[in-house]
């Protein structure tokens, strides 16, 4: 179960108290600068950052992760780490704002800091066993678009239906447990092969539809089974796609109903926080697992 409210509340009110729980993480009692390594500084008073003896530059456990340079409070950062855990189908930056008392600009920055240290690492194990794989498209229908908007597209010859407009993502599910998704500038064969080669072991079953992306991937897989959709089979024994369409329905439930409309540009980073909380759905740490890696994320741009 992840932590409650009231739990962090009581365990993480004071801006010491998170700092020196940052700490204790990071450097497990012994301060080492972010940027010359050295072991060796002094801490200043009455402050929570120390002096290095050997570049002699002032840091704190913040600097180098999500938390460098925030103005806000460590025990609404923490806050709000919470509330976007237990909120299954997301959290919109107004919602996340008003819990917490800040403009719906910070909220959403800081739901943006949070994201990235949500990002699974590159050296992550490869899937094995089953694997589920599909494809779907985010983005509002044409069809609802304003009447100025269609009759613009029907002046310049363009449909008012269909996928042209919508984002592409690939999703992965490990019928043990684990998923991945990733965003495609197109849905099709040399786009999606490289992304399932560096996801799925060779050793796995592959469980795809007919979609043309796929075609040849039993020659490198363990087997691929490819179920016909456009006859109605939708399962051959053990063999499905169910758990994975399963979590797209939530995955657009919490696009459209909380977030209602995601720029292209910032859509991994939503797809990111959907995937840290499926795969860490059993995990009852998940809170700390997450603060862990905020404690240690590398501090690169995050909007970049």
């Amino acid at each position: 179960m992840i932590m409650n409210i009231i739990e962090v509340l009581a365990r993480y009110f004071e801006q010491d108290t998170c700092i020196e729980h940052l700490e204790s993480i990071r450097w497990q009692g012994a301060p080492q600068c972010p940027y010359c390594k050295s072991k060796q500084s002094t801490k200043r008073k009455e402050t929570s950052r120390y002096q290095c003896n050997g570049c002699n530059k002032s840091y704190s456990v913040l600097v180098g992760t999500i938390f460098e340079a925030t103005k806000l409070p460590l025990p609404k950062w923490f806050l709000a780490i919470t509330l976007i855990l237990n909120a299954k189908k997301g959290l919109s930056s107004l919602q996340l704002g008003r819990d917490i008392d800040v403009n719906r600009n910070t909220a959403w920055y800081l739901q943006m800091r949070i994201r990235k240290a949500m990002q699974e690492g590159e050296d992550q194990d490869l899937f094995t066993g089953i694997v589920e794989i599909d494809e779907t498209y985010i983005g509002g229908k044409k069809a609802n678009h304003s009447k100025k908007k269609r009759q613009e597209r029907r002046d310049n010859g363009l449909q008012i239906t269909g996928m042209q407009d919508k984002q592409a993502v690939l999703g992965m599910l490990e019928r043990s447990g684990r998923i991945k998704l990733q965003v495609l500038d197109k849905a099709q064969g040399k786009t999606i092969k490289p992304v399932i080669e560096q996801t799925v072991s060779k050793d796995a079953s592959l469980v795809t539809d007919g979609f043309g992306g796929y075609a040849g991937l039993g020659k490198q897989y363990k087997e691929h089974q490819i179920l016909n959709k456009e006859k109605e089979e939708y399962t051959r024994g053990k063999y499905h796609t169910n758990t994975i369409e399963g979590f797209w329905t939530l995955l657009k439930r919490g696009v459209y109903g909380q977030y209602h409309k995601v720029s292209v540009k910032h859509l991994q980073a939503y797809l990111n926080e959907f995937t840290f909380k499926y795969n860490h759905r059993d995990n009852k740490s998940i809170f700390d697992t997450l603060i862990n890696k905020c404690a240690l994320q590398n501090n690169t741009p995050v909007f970049s």
